[in-house]
């Protein structure tokens, strides 16, 4: 279960990613919103701070400048100057309800709050103390007391904050992303069991309900027509085992009688020599169904394999032997260069044998002109494969006949035989015994 084990993995760090990113977009939205749009004004301090360095005393009289006075009146303020003595010497737009004198007591007040119910802020001037007071419930002021050593540890405590965020979303990845796993595990496992062929019947309860379903559908379609094509493949070698069957009994006949005919001197010469056309005729249409028949018994695996340890070399010695003692003609030049001849495999002897004829004979048959004729073996450089080759040096076949030439004759992907005398079952039956011995 790799596939499940990555994906949780994949859950877990996007989800812990996901989840520092909003924490920090967060913070600056957060930022943006409080800082950015607290107050689009100037600054109560700057206003009194600029009200105190714009008044400025006239003989007996105050005077504030202009751009000052009109900074006060965009932003709905009063002022005024309360002497040393807490008497008001100047005001500006001042409210009735806001007294003209004041004490030591109610000075140091108002002087961090509010006056009347209308928030303050206060500046030092030479003549005593500038009071700047905004509308009522137009600020919020409240003192913030804190200790300089709970200050200066807040960047940690943030830190902590945020590794704290992240092993929480951590853990609820985790048993998310574990609940969802152990959800989708059945799905996996039931697309693998289809992979393999097998029934797969599942529970289509909870939120994969649908999919769970749709996975025993499949499920069933596909049982359905593998064995469908089991059963059509069967039929279909046992039509050709049994058709095979019954054309060798009269094909024996006529191969006897063809025999004795070719073989009778009494007869014409003419009639013995049609005789022996009809013998090497009918001896060919022998092979070619014991081919077939062989053939398809590998294509639907039914042919029973003899399993024993063989050496490839010692077949190759066999074919060579064969051929050169059947007379073989002089054209040919058959080589042997057969390394690691001690090596030996598990497969059927006959089926190999048969193999590596079909490869000779190939080279022999469609290089009538003649050909050198390697047949060689080795072992791969970290010894896991076996190489068994047989090439030759003759007339060759193109390029784009190549994933042809292992196709059955008359097959979908091979509806008609390939030219050139490439269409026997010689190297399809080369392919098919491969297979069957797990190689290629």
């Amino acid at each position: 279960m790799e596939g499940i084990t990555r994906i949780l993995r994949q859950f877990v760090t996007a989800t812990i990613l996901i989840s520092i990113f909003l924490l920090i977009f967060n913070f600056v939205l957060l930022g943006v919103l409080v800082f950015k749009n607290n107050n689009p004004n100037p600054s109560p301090e700057g206003v009194v701070k600029q009200v105190t360095q714009g008044l400025n005393k006239q003989g007996d009289n105050y005077r504030l400048d202009e751009h000052t006075a009109n900074l006060l009146q965009q932003n709905k303020t009063w002022a005024m100057l309360v002497t040393d003595d807490g008497h008001v010497e100047w005001d500006y737009y001042l409210p009735n309800d806001v007294p003209r004198s004041y004490n030591l007591v109610e000075v140091a007040k108002f002087s961090r709050y509010y006056l009347e119910e209308y928030p303050v802020y206060v500046w030092e001037h030479k003549n005593g103390i500038v009071v700047l007071g905004y509308p009522k419930n137009s600020h919020w002021k409240y003192q913030i007391d804190s200790r300089s050593n709970w200050v200066e540890s807040l960047p940690q405590r943030l830190l902590l904050l945020l590794l704290f965020n992240v092993v929480l979303a951590l853990l609820i990845s985790v048993v998310i992303g574990s609940r969802l796993i152990k959800r989708i595990r059945p799905l996996a496992a039931g697309i693998h069991s289809i992979a393999r062929e097998e029934e797969v019947q599942m529970d289509s309860k909870g939120i994969f309900g649908d999919l769970a379903r749709s996975i025993n559908s499949a499920s069933i379609i596909l049982q359905k027509k593998t064995a469908a094509l089991k059963s059509r493949d069967e039929a279909r070698s046992n039509w050709i085992a049994g058709i095979s069957h019954d054309i060798r009994t009269p094909l024996s006949m006529i191969l006897g009688y063809a025999s004795e005919m070719e073989d009778n001197s009494e007869l014409p010469k003419e009639q013995r020599y049609e005789a022996g056309i009809i013998r090497r005729q009918g001896e060919k249409l022998r092979s070619l169904i014991n081919d077939l028949n062989l053939v398809s018994m590998l294509e639907y695996e039914m042919q029973p394999l003899q399993w024993k340890s063989i050496r490839l070399s010692v077949l190759a010695r066999q074919v060579v032997a064969d051929f050169l003692n059947n007379g073989l003609d002089d054209r040919y030049d058959i080589e042997l260069n057969l390394a690691d001849e001690a090596v030996k495999i598990n497969g059927d002897e006959k089926l190999l044998l048969r193999a590596i004829n079909n490869l000779v004979r190939n080279s022999v048959r469609h290089n009538p002109q003649g050909c050198k004729i390697v047949l060689e073996t080795f072992l791969s450089k970290d010894s896991s494969q076996y190489y068994f080759i047989v090439r030759d040096n003759g007339r060759g076949i193109p390029q784009e006949q190549l994933k042809k030439i292992t196709e059955l004759p008359y097959s979908s992907k091979r509806k008609q035989t390939v030219q050139q005398g490439h269409g026997g079952l010689g190297l399809p039956m080369v392919e098919r015994i491969m297979q069957a011995h797990h190689g290629r």
